[in-house]
């Protein structure tokens, strides 16, 4: 790779209201900090323009950006690399990385059911098309298990507005009464999941017990803070923004830009209080799920975990059998290689750190499982994975 020193304009929209912005400007942070040749210029409108009179910002070598079609255009007569981030503008010969959204659907449907809950809701938020792609997923993947996913599209406005704010609450409230319950409900947007978790206290409906809520994006203000806590998916943004401008330094060398976009998965569910629960009948089934599910990590017998609920193990063995179909032994090793499928997404984890958490104890025998149950080794199942998504 080229060594020159380059200067690139970051056009993020740093100062508006998503934070989820300044989070994908992180990773191009980190890889200008990795590259000593580049120097990046925060200009929200780079080669705009000029104002008389004023010094010029426009020698740039390239350009990350939330790209608007005036901006791509403006750059492709200059002959100036161009990195789009923002999904919205996604368009055939734009370089760009975005966030696998289709993969947000899969996982939080995943999320959702591993706890046992069959009935289902999503809260659209219409006008988006990554918002609008993982809900098309999520009902997909929800409609392919058997179960319904009913909708609730959501139309955004001015939340300082009373007269918006009430029909709202009040739409929410209608949505609600049609649910049965216990539901998982699917949100886009974080505003949304604290509004209906505070619409479902008001009913005396218990989060999660009643309503479990995941939402798609972090805003840390509101789902860290709420009570109880929200459940979000990691986006990996700061990926996002270190491999958009990992792009654009091939770009800057002369590389042909990708055929086709970069997809970002996301890293995981971060499971909080607004979906710690499962949604089985058998109290004594859901008491036990629950005991499994924060300690993977550890050795487990049913032993070990009928004492820990207070039954006998042949009991417990009965009631497990009865409710899921399935053993207690079948269960804890389904669990486990869910979490490690999950975290062999993530680039950065060690197999041997992998194997550790997700309760396999060793590289492996988590290679032994992955074997038996999936044909592939844990190595060649990142490969084909992470190999898939940023097709």
């Amino acid at each position: 790779m080229a060594t020159t020193h380059r200067r690139v304009a970051v056009a993020l929209e740093l100062e508006s209201m998503y934070s989820h912005h300044n989070d994908v400007f992180a990773g191009v942070q980190h890889y200008a900090a990795e590259h000593p040749q580049w120097e990046y210029v925060i200009d929200e409108h780079p080669f705009h323009k000029q104002v008389k009179g004023m010094p010029s910002f426009h020698d740039y070598d390239g350009v990350i950006a939330r790209a608007t079609p005036e901006l791509a255009r403006r750059l492709k007569r200059r002959g100036v690399p161009l990195v789009n981030t923002w999904f919205q503008q996604a368009r055939p010969g734009l370089p760009g990385v975005y966030t696998d959204y289709a993969q947000i659907g899969q996982d939080a449907t995943e999320h959702l059911l591993e706890r046992g809950f069959r009935h289902f809701g999503v809260i659209d938020t219409p006008g988006s098309k990554g918002f609008q792609l993982i809900s098309n997923c999520f009902i997909e993947q929800v409609e392919q298990e058997g179960y319904r996913c009913l909708t609730y599209k959501c139309i955004m406005g001015k939340y300082s507005d009373s007269d918006y704010w009430a029909s709202l609450i009040k739409g929410l409230n209608d949505w609600l009464d049609q649910l049965p319950r216990p539901i998982a409900l699917l949100f886009m947007a974080p505003l949304m999941a604290r509004v209906a978790a505070n619409v479902c206290h008001s009913r005396n409906w218990h989060v999660p017990r009643d309503v479990a809520i995941l939402c798609a994006l972090e805003a840390r203000v509101i789902t860290e803070n709420q009570h109880p806590q929200i459940s979000v998916l990691d986006l990996s943004l700061e990926r996002q923004g270190y491999e958009a401008a990992a792009l654009l330094d091939r770009l800057m060398d002369g590389e042909p830009p990708p055929t086709k976009p970069i997809l970002i998965p996301p890293k995981c569910v971060i499971a909080r209080e607004s979906t710690d629960y499962f949604a089985i009948d058998d109290e004594v089934v859901a008491e036990a799920l629950q005991y499994i599910a924060a300690h993977l990590h550890q050795r487990l017998t049913v032993d070990q975990i009928a004492e820990e609920i207070a039954v006998s193990p042949r009991l417990l063995q009965i009631r497990f059998s009865r409710a899921l179909g399935r053993s207690i032994s079948e269960e804890i090793r389904r669990l486990r290689l869910e979490k490690a499928k999950r975290m062999l997404t993530e680039p950065d984890r060690q197999l041997k750190e992998i194997a550790r958490e997700s309760g396999f104890g060793t590289h492996n025998m988590m290679s032994k499982i992955f074997q038996r149950e999936l044909g592939a080794t844990p190595s060649a199942y990142r490969k084909k994975v992470l190999g898939e998504r940023e097709k």
